[in-house]
């Protein structure tokens, strides 16, 4: 089966080649060939593939002209043209060079009506296809890749053809169609980004860039200012245009540090002062428990040492309540620990709090009574001996 579908395209290539001739005495050079349906779709822009001309390899350039006009629709903003020509007739009927020329190709173009054309020319030998593939665009000129790969690669569905045909076609149009955005953001002299990747930058708050086709979502960033955001739908080979508005972003003020450290001071200083308050609570509940006075006779714990200390006695283990006195002044002696640690410590970090709170103003910063916001306004004074600390917020 595969022998003879070989055969059947080697002699219509056969047939192909003598009717030459006959097509350019008819002046059949201005019809394609064979007119396809026009499978370009709105939005896009049309690239005619060329049927790839070969002199000893009609099966695979048969295979990679299919494959080049498969890899073109799968890009995003291209479509495959319309109708389906055969470079050697083209070349003939305009009396062109081989391979066309850049003179060539600009009447090619206007021969098939089409101001972008890919066209080709391949090679068979020792089982391998090498050759040339161009993309001719009107306005832009030509660019060309070559291709090298296994000869019997002879489907234009076979993985590895279409590989060989959508890197030609990526290399060639730089991949799916462009458009181009112009961004307008004041004067701005912004970085541009494009679905957060960065594509240039403002000069004067306006800039130009390329875009695939298809919504992009547009972010311009500027010291100093709130970023701008806007989404953009960019068609091939058109312009399109986004107006954004600076607006100055508020400056964050400085983290007052020292203000900060002031109610973290003062606020560990009481939490150290109310564990104190606890040790001596502790301590006065203790002593209370000492001097209890039980039964009818009234006798309190402290009447069993005879005017000894009580907590030291019980601790070695004297005296008819020696356990209970014990565990009541171990609870005694914990909040005196308790005061001894705390009550410093709450003075050290009260006091430095306070400090930290009376200089955490600027120079130039000035409390008052009708300013918005958090404030913080100590007084210090002395009244009848004493000392009164007071904030007002």
């Amino acid at each position: 089966m595969t022998n003879g579908r070989r055969a059947i395209r080697a002699y219509a290539g056969s047939a192909r080649r003598l009717g030459l001739c006959a097509a350019l005495a008819l002046g059949a050079v201005a019809v394609p060939l064979h007119q396809a349906h026009a499978d370009d779709a709105p939005g896009t822009l049309p690239i005619t593939v060329i049927g790839i001309q070969t002199a000893n390899a009609d099966d695979q350039a048969e295979a990679l002209t299919a494959a080049l006009r498969n890899a073109v629709r799968a890009q995003a903003g291209w479509s495959s043209g319309q109708g389906e020509y055969s470079l050697e007739v083209l070349a003939l009927g305009l009396k062109c060079v081989q391979p066309p020329d850049p003179t060539c190709e600009s009447r090619i173009a206007d021969q098939i009506k089409a101001d972008r054309f890919i066209w080709g020319v391949i090679t068979k030998k020792a089982g391998t296809v090498r050759g040339e593939v161009h993309f001719w665009q009107r306005g832009k000129g030509s660019t060309k890749v070559d291709v090298d790969y296994s000869a019997n690669l002879t489907e234009p569905t076979d993985d590895a053809l279409k590989k060989v045909a959508a890197d030609a076609v990526v290399a060639l149009t730089g991949g799916a169609a462009k458009g181009t955005v112009k961004i307008a953001a004041g004067k701005v002299p912004g970085q541009v980004f494009a679905d957060g990747e960065p594509i240039g930058a403002l000069e004067a708050g306006t800039g130009v860039f390329s875009l695939p086709v298809g919504t992009h979502k547009i972010v311009v960033r500027a010291q100093g200012y709130a970023d701008m955001e806007a989404s953009v739908t960019v068609k091939p080979n058109d312009s399109a245009s986004v107006s954004l508005t600076p607006v100055v972003q508020e400056a964050k003020a400085p983290t007052n540090w020292r203000r900060i450290g002031g109610f973290v001071g003062l606020g560990a200083g009481v939490a150290f002062g109310a564990v104190g308050l606890l040790g001596a609570l502790s301590t006065n509940s203790a002593n209370n428990d000492l001097d209890e006075e039980r039964g009818p006779a009234k006798r309190k714990y402290r009447d069993d040492y005879l005017g000894l200390d009580a907590c030291d006695e019980a601790e070695a283990g004297k005296g008819p309540n020696a356990v209970v006195v014990d565990e009541i002044c171990s609870s005694g002696r914990t909040g005196q620990l308790l005061q001894i640690i705390f009550f410093p410590l709450a003075a050290v970090s009260g006091g430095v709090g306070t400090y930290l709170l009376l200089t955490s103003y600027d120079e130039d910063e000035v409390p008052s009574d009708d300013k918005a916001g958090f404030t913080v306004h100590p007084h210090i004074g002395i009244d009848s001996g004493k000392i009164d600390l007071t904030y007002r917020f």
